[in-house]
């Protein structure tokens, strides 16, 4: 997946959360991510876990995302694996008081009226919180090779 495809909607993936809210506190969902991401070129793979802990769901979930970058010393495009830990407390919508609307500025993950989980925008947003500001195929890249009008670097 290349980065610019992390600018639109590169993961589909919603995920219901009505059964797990039914069920008792501490009940837990585990999933493969290729059960529950659509993505076409399997650059995402792992382990989620949601957890029913009352008032929210806890989504825990151990990924890692390749996506193509290109190096910032030789300009040579490479797959970069971003390695993902996400715990993040969901609150379903349902259980939050009409007299504290959760603002459009709100960094927290939410689970919508329907108990819908978009659990591709998450991965889409630790993706990339987590890519290098300057990715470098290799440690030791030497970068562009000029070569002189003389035929010697």
């Amino acid at each position: 997946m290349r980065i610019e495809e992390l600018n639109g909607k590169p993961f589909e993936s919603i995920v219901s959360m009505a059964q797990l809210l039914r069920e008792p506190v501490g009940s837990s969902h585990s999933y493969h991510a290729d059960e529950v991401v659509e993505d076409n070129s399997n650059s995402v793979q792992g382990e989620i876990t949601l957890i029913h802990g009352g008032q929210r769901i806890l989504l825990r979930a151990e990924l890692t995302v390749n996506v193509e970058l290109t190096c910032s010393r030789c300009l040579e495009d490479f797959i970069y694996p971003v390695n993902l830990h996400i715990e993040e407390g969901l609150v379903p919508t349902t259980n939050i008081p009409n007299d504290l609307p959760l603002s459009e500025e709100s960094t927290e993950f939410t689970i919508d009226n329907h108990n819908m989980l978009d659990l591709g925008e998450i991965i889409r947003q630790y993706t990339l919180l987590n890519l290098p500001m300057k990715p470098i195929c290799q440690p030791n890249c030497t970068g562009i090779k000029e070569v002189s009008s003389h035929g010697f670097a």
